[in-house]
This record gives C-alpha cells, structure tokens and sequence, in this order.
C-alpha cells in the first residue's frame, strides 16, 4: 500500500469526522460520488466507503453523547430579521414552498419519524431513515437522540446500516460499484 492510498484513507476518516461533526460544512454524500470519481479501482473504492462510514459513525457517537451530556444547556434562538432583499425574498419562497403539497407530506413524516425518537426503541427506525435518505436531517436527529431515551448502541447500529447502504447505493448509481 502505497502513499496515495494511505492518503485516501486518511482523508475518508478526516471527511467522515467533519461531515459527523460539522454536517453544515462538510458533506459526506459529495465525498462519495467525488472519491468515486477519482478511484479507478473498485474493491479500494468500496473500502474508502466502509472506512468513511466507520469515521462518521465515531463522529455521530460524539455528538449524541454531547447532547446526551448536555440536554440540559440546549436553549432555543429566534430567528434574525433578513438583512437584505435576496434573503428576504429566499425566506418568502421557502414559505412559499412549504405550503406545497409535497412538502406537506414530507413534513407529516419528518414530525412522525421525530415522535418516534421518544420511544425508547422505535427511534431506531428514525436513525435508520435519517441515515439512509436524510429526512430528517442527520444532525437533529443525532441530537434529540441523544437527548431522548434512546441506547446509543441501537442509535450507532442504525446509522452505520442506513449510512452504509446510503454510500453503497451512490457508488454503484453513480460508478458501478458492485461487490461481484
């Protein structure tokens, strides 16, 4: 193994931490469709992805112990007037947006899949679609689980299944991954 590869590995654990921990600033889905593109080889590629997964199920194992550590601190914030007229106008046609009927729907799913996470086991279930098609979104989900009742082993299990078939679906989609 050479210095190249050592360095993709390093860089699958270093994007799979940031994305765990920074999800605003690093993206995990457009390191694997960027790794993909770079890759030629495609056992290699399938082991930056387990390894990228493994990273950023550590990651998410930090965060929700952070929040379950400190349920306690979380505070709510109001949200800031726009400042100029092009943030403005984003905010009117995101609440244009969500009074479509397809956001309705998906918002009917998000607010039952984060009922589910009070449950003590059921919120596995969110983790799981939350890792694997992202709605909803990770990041909460990783918190108010770590807020809530649910056992961190379930909570990890979940995202490391629902992250790695999620990474494996963009590879072979996007780069014909297989594993025969």
């Amino acid at each position: 193994m050479g210095l190249d590869e050592l360095g993709l590995i390093g860089a699958a654990i270093a994007v799979g931490l940031g994305a765990a921990v920074l999800p605003v600033f690093v993206n995990a889905e457009v390191y694997v469709v960027a790794i993909g593109a770079t890759v030629n080889s495609r056992p290699f590629l399938a082991l930056l992805i387990l390894i990228h997964v493994i990273a950023t199920t550590i990651g998410k194992a930090f965060v929700f112990q952070l929040a379950r550590k400190g349920t306690n601190k979380i505070r709510m914030v109001e949200p800031r007037p726009p400042r100029n007229a092009f943030s403005d106008r984003l905010r009117r046609v995101g609440r244009w947006l969500a009074r479509t009927r397809l956001f309705k729907v998906v918002r009917r799913i998000n607010d039952w899949l984060l009922t589910l996470l009070d449950r003590r086991y059921s919120g596995g279930l969110t983790a799981f679609m939350s890792s694997l098609l992202g709605i909803p979104p990770l990041a909460i989900v990783t918190i108010l689980a770590g807020a809530s009742k649910q056992p961190q082993w379930l909570f990890l299990t979940c995202v490391f299944t629902g992250r790695l078939i999620q990474f494996l679906a963009i590879a072979f989609l996007l780069h014909q991954v297989s594993w025969f």
